[in-house]
């Protein structure tokens, strides 16, 4: 939803505003999927987390009907940690623990987008690993015209 409205800014010159809802949307879209990758990267016994799963089958290869397919979930899953781990100091100290320390570095858009890429190619390649056949994507999509309102009000979308 954020990205549409982004979209949506960008073909509306009279949108383009630098006001505090602008800024109160891209808050809470960076706290929102920093803390969704800040999850998926932690491990242990304890988290419930993506590179878990992918670890286990890294791990249990005996256990997959294709073995092979093990090999293509590190490579997926180096991806993802390479992506997504530098982001989670600036998670825990600025999202979920108001920390003083400032962060060490600030990801951009462009950087947390390949997080989320990577952590979607990962995902996909866990479903396939344990003999799920979906390829296209697992990005939450919205599954209806939420952006009708707008169109009604003469915005170009």
């Amino acid at each position: 939803m954020f990205l549409d409205i982004q979209n949506m800014i960008a073909k509306n010159p009279p949108m383009q505003q630098n006001d505090y809802f602008y800024e109160y949307l891209k808050d809470t879209y960076v706290a929102h999927v920093l803390m969704m990758l800040s999850k998926h990267i932690k491990r242990g016994d304890k988290s419930i987390s993506l590179v878990n799963l992918a670890e286990d089958i890294i791990n249990n290869p005996q256990e997959l009907t294709q073995p092979h397919v093990a090999k293509q979930v590190q490579q997926k899953l180096n991806r993802f940690r390479e992506s997504a781990e530098a982001f989670e100091q600036y998670a825990d100290r600025t999202i979920a623990h108001n920390d003083k320390r400032p962060p060490v570095r600030i990801p951009t858009y462009k950087q947390i987008h390949n997080a989320i890429d990577a952590m979607d190619s990962l995902s996909i390649q866990c479903s396939l690993a344990v003999g799920g056949d979906y390829v296209d994507t697992c990005k939450p999509t919205v599954q209806y015209g939420w952006l009708q309102v707008f169109r009604k009000m003469g915005i170009k979308i």
